[in-house]
């Protein structure tokens, strides 16, 4: 093999690779923030946004003295239980399992995303409830939300407790929110209609 250096042409062998020394070791690298571990609790008002994060271990968090225009942020908690006094404009649930919500009234929406086995009780008025990516959950509506508009995306065993008419307060009826959907082709479009079993 020829050469255009001429330090290598005079030699007829290729040199060696150097080998690392013995005493030092690779450098490891360092974990990512989200693998550090478990983050603090925390619990306060950001503004106009309460924020309740990664409580656990049956805490009951009171969110007293809110205002009309507040929202309530639930982030990453376990079996906690959140009681909301007073009228908010939303409430939004976020990645929390086993998590309980107890709202008087919200002015916007309640939105619960990627948390699974939870439980949300109204006991005033909602215009609108949006459950997305959840498996397992109860809603539970009073009589003045009964007009409420639930909507679910990839979720499962979503159940909405419905007040009884002439029953003592308190006492609920369970309904399934459907998760089978039949789509055929009518005239050029696509139309859905739930699929009911029937006996």
């Amino acid at each position: 093999m020829t050469h255009k250096n001429p330090s290598l042409r005079a030699g007829s062998t290729v040199p060696a690779l150097s080998t690392p020394s013995p005493g030092k070791k690779p450098v490891r690298p360092t974990k990512p923030a989200a693998l550090a571990g478990k983050k603090p609790p925390k619990f306060l008002l950001e503004g106009n946004k309460w924020m309740i994060e990664n409580q656990e271990n049956g805490a009951v968090i009171k969110v007293e003295q809110t205002l009309l225009n507040q929202s309530i942020n639930i982030f990453n908690c376990s079996n906690t239980t959140v009681v909301v006094e007073g009228k908010v404009n939303a409430v939004n649930l976020v990645r929390s399992t086993k998590t309980s919500v107890l709202v008087n009234s919200v002015v916007a929406s309640i939105s619960i995303t990627a948390s699974p086995s939870f439980t949300v009780q109204v006991t005033g008025t909602v215009p609108m409830i949006q459950v997305d990516t959840t498996d397992s959950g109860q809603i539970f509506l009073s009589k003045d939300s009964l007009t409420a508009e639930i909507t679910t995306a990839k979720c499962s065993a979503i159940n909405v407790s419905l007040p009884v008419e002439e029953e003592e307060e308190g006492v609920f009826s369970e309904h399934p929110v459907p998760e089978m959907l039949k789509t055929v082709v009518k005239d050029g479009k696509l139309v859905t209609t739930v699929v009911e079993h029937t006996g």
